[in-house]
């Protein structure tokens, strides 16, 4: 099953693939004999040159002896990357570029962990504090523009609320709390809303004290996107264009590591309720 370009999840069923055969010590030939295959067949599949489908990652399991659950996993994946995602309904000016590949990645995710230095984390803002930034981002743009970045909020901010909720691990720097956005009555309501989806089971708020100085990763944030048990698969730079998905394993590991020591550094989740809650009452 061929085709031009693959999205992420496709290119993340070829790693996992190619992961599976490293894992085993098999080299590509001895994988490509015994289902008949020719070596070039197999890595076509491995970088997504050629889509893997059911069949053949079954094919590829079986032979390298993958537990059955982790095989049905992979093929669920697979189906899944064919279908039209629900941001595809959106003008191309709302999700363009690596945004897209985030929004894919986003909705089949388990858990992400965001480092956010100058702006509230996107699913945690209020429609009043997105708007003020809104307008500001995508200023002279038409209205229609406005409402599909509104509507591809609430969407992406449901995730929060859902049957198998996304798990949201969020660190952000005190200067996001004390830079005014719309103004303080926005503000104060912004911090309220904090820490009312704090409270959600699945979220977890840590805040980045300003007296702590310098720190890991120094005015950089990033989205690291977990999808099931694994390490994280990926990482999202926020830029004024469309962002930057990364799925290059040295990268991921640096990121990784340096919202490991974020953790560290930051305020404890109960320490960053009371001072958020200090913060707010600036904002009266």
């Amino acid at each position: 099953m061929a085709q031009n370009v693959a999205n992420v999840r496709q290119r993340r069923v070829a790693r996992t693939l190619r992961d599976w055969r490293r894992s085993k010590g098999a080299t590509q030939e001895e994988v490509a004999k015994p289902l008949h295959w020719s070596v070039p067949k197999l890595s076509r599949y491995e970088r997504a040159d050629t889509i893997a489908g059911p069949a053949e990652i079954i094919a590829i399991g079986t032979v390298l002896g993958v537990e059955e659950a982790e095989r049905d996993g992979l093929v669920q994946l697979a189906v899944a990357s064919l279908e039209t995602g629900w941001w595809n309904t959106y003008a191309p000016d709302a999700v363009r570029g690596d945004f897209e590949d985030y929004l894919e990645v986003e909705e089949v995710a388990t858990r992400l962990q965001i480092f956010e230095i100058h702006l509230v984390p996107g699913l945690l803002q209020t429609a009043e504090y997105y708007e003020a930034i809104l307008r500001e981002a995508v200023k002279g743009s038409h209205e229609e523009l406005l409402n599909a970045r509104r509507q591809l909020r609430q969407e992406r901010q449901a995730r929060l609320d859902a049957e198998s909720p996304l798990g949201y691990h969020a660190i952000v720097h005190e200067s996001a709390l004390r830079l005014p956005i719309g103004g303080s009555e926005v503000m104060r309501n912004q911090l309220e809303h904090l820490l009312a989806r704090n409270e959600l089971p699945n979220v977890t708020l840590q805040l980045l004290p300003i007296d702590v100085g310098a720190y890991p990763g120094l005015g950089c944030a990033y989205h690291l996107v977990t999808s099931g048990p694994d390490d994280v698969q990926g990482v999202y730079l926020e830029n004024l264009h469309d962002g930057l998905y990364m799925e290059d394993d040295a990268e991921i590991q640096v990121y990784t590591l340096a919202f490991e020591r974020l953790t560290e550094r930051a305020l404890s989740p109960e320490s960053s309720v009371q001072r958020i809650m200090e913060l707010r009452e600036h904002w009266s």
